[in-house]
């Protein structure tokens, strides 16, 4: 199976700030929170965390940043960031606001020094298919079908105004809200899910994992999940995946 890593950046580097982290201080280790009232730390700010766990086990992912976020913020304050990323072989997308806008979106991270080819909408929103093509967006991840369970209609691939869309096989977010998993039992379920999945043809299969959930309870299992699914599957980063469909190796 190739198991797609992604990631969305759903908060400027500034983080939501300290009062927002501690109205779910229970959803951290003390640990977390003593750094954030000590040092300032952002628990929200996963990327080097995420980057260090791939790392080490010499795989790579695409992270989709929002080009605006909501504390007026813009994506100029990952500039450095982003230019690591590209640098060290991680791939970059445009996780867009408004699906009518993704031409300005794009046009802003674009001034940072990256291409952009691929695209997420926030909230799973998805695009104008034919719009994404004129813009020259080569794939898309914004689909999916349902917000929970092992559904093979979530894997795999397609082609949409000739646009590659990687439908959301795994999200953090909805396994531990819509599928109700405890932390332990998130891992055991995505292995699980993937087995039977390939047992019914399927090739590939996406994973979302926010970089805002790696220090939390539950979403800090990615390492353990990562190393469980580099096993027995080949990881891969969303643009190299596309590149392979290209090739028609896949």
């Amino acid at each position: 199976m190739l198991v797609v890593l992604t990631h969305d950046v759903d908060y400027s580097i500034k983080g939501p700030g300290v009062d927002h982290i501690l109205k779910r201080r229970d959803r951290f280790e003390e640990w977390v929170i003593r750094r954030v009232l000590e040092e300032g730390f952002n628990p929200y700010f996963g990327i080097p965390k995420i980057v260090e766990v791939e790392e080490e086990l010499g795989v790579r992912s695409t992270f989709f940043f929002r080009a605006y976020y909501d504390d007026n913020e813009t994506v100029e304050g990952y500039a450095h960031v982003i230019r690591d990323l590209v640098r060290g072989g991680w791939s970059i997308g445009l996780h867009f606001n408004d699906p009518n806008n993704i031409a300005e979106e794009k046009a802003l991270i674009e001034k940072l020094g990256v291409k952009i080819e691929g695209t997420r909408g926030h909230y799973l929103r998805v695009p104008d298919f034919a719009l994404l093509k004129r813009l020259d967006i080569k794939f898309d991840s914004s689909i999916a079908f349902s917000k929970g369970g092992c559904d093979k209609r979530n894997s795999g691939f397609m082609r949409i105004e000739g646009v590659v869309e990687f439908p959301v096989t795994f999200m953090d977010a909805y396994m531990f809200t819509y599928d109700r998993l405890s932390e332990e039992e998130v891992v055991p379920f995505v292995i699980r899910c993937i087995r039977r999945l390939a047992e019914m043809g399927v090739k590939l299969v996406t994973l979302l994992w926010h970089d805002n959930s790696i220090y939390m309870k539950g979403g800090r299992v990615y390492p353990q999940l990562l190393r469980e699914l580099s096993r027995e599957h080949e990881l891969i980063d969303m643009a190299s995946a596309y590149a392979r469909i290209n090739e028609e190796s896949l």
